[in-house]
């Protein structure tokens, strides 16, 4: 099957000229300007929008990253460069090309507030070498996606390559709680953790910790923390990363498309 779209919600933009001329443009055929952008592009541009990174998609298509009114999302254009098509993307595999262009080409800031509270937060589980580059992963410990994060990390950790503090949280499942507790608890939480990822339950999404049946208050207050500091950060849901690039925070929701690829582009540690 050919690679579908479909439209996907985004937050509503305020009613104005701008954005009905920016809609309208996304539908009909653009002007030719002197700019090397498609004649669509070049009709949005002088509207306002601001055009960025371009990159290959399949079958002819070419993806951009268009902001408008202040968010950046993923547009294809067109062979003929006369029409722009804004949706999600998917492949006869059922992989969400959009979903995986969002997080290459649209790198999001880490509030600095944020990133200050992380530094500071006691029960975070960190491993690798102090002076190797960083990632903060939030976590849960019945997530699939963060085992196989985990699991694809192991050979940058145990070569020294990669430091990692994971933040977990809790809002997969009703033993979310009871497993994240278990692993701030522990007296090793490297330990606890590689436990829970080593015997995880593929099939059930369970993690392979026992859970913690008395959680103490501060524990439950940090499992919250995390949870709200990912909502801020713009994550629907987890593995969500953030790493040092350019001398600056930035964030990635899911899986990294290309792992060495990205490992080799972060800030190195100090």
């Amino acid at each position: 099957m050919p690679p579908r779209l479909r439209t996907i919600a985004y937050p509503r933009l305020p009613e104005s000229p701008m954005r009905r001329l920016f809609t309208l443009a996304l539908v009909l055929p653009g002007f030719v300007a002197a700019a090397t952008l498609p004649p669509v592009l070049q009709n949005v541009q002088q509207r306002g929008a601001v055009i960025g990174q371009s990159f290959p998609g399949p079958d002819g298509l070419t993806g951009w990253v268009v902001q408008i009114s202040g968010r950046s999302l993923i547009v294809y254009t067109t062979p003929s460069g006369n029409y722009a098509l804004n949706g999600v993307l998917i492949d006869k595999s059922g992989m969400n090309l959009s979903q995986q262009y969002e997080q290459t080409y649209i790198p999001h800031l880490a509030p600095p507030d944020i990133m200050s509270s992380l530094d500071q937060d006691p029960l975070l589980v960190e491993e690798g070498q102090a002076q190797a580059p960083l990632l903060y992963v939030f976590a849960d410990a019945n997530c699939s996606f963060c085992n196989r994060l985990w699991n694809a990390l192991r050979p940058y950790v145990q070569s020294g390559k990669l430091r990692v503090r994971w933040a977990m949280l809790a809002f997969l499942k009703d033993t979310s709680e009871g497993r994240a507790a278990a692993i701030l608890a522990a007296k090793d939480r490297v330990a606890a953790l590689t436990q829970d990822e080593d015997k995880f339950d593929k099939q059930a999404e369970e993690g392979g910790i026992p859970l913690l049946d008395a959680i103490p208050t501060e524990l439950r207050a940090e499992l919250a923390l995390h949870t709200q500091q990912m909502g801020t950060l713009g994550g629907q849901g987890t593995p969500l990363i953030l790493f040092r690039r350019g001398g600056q925070w930035l964030v990635n929701d899911g899986l990294p498309k290309d792992l060495p690829a990205f490992v080799a582009g972060l800030d190195k540690g100090t």
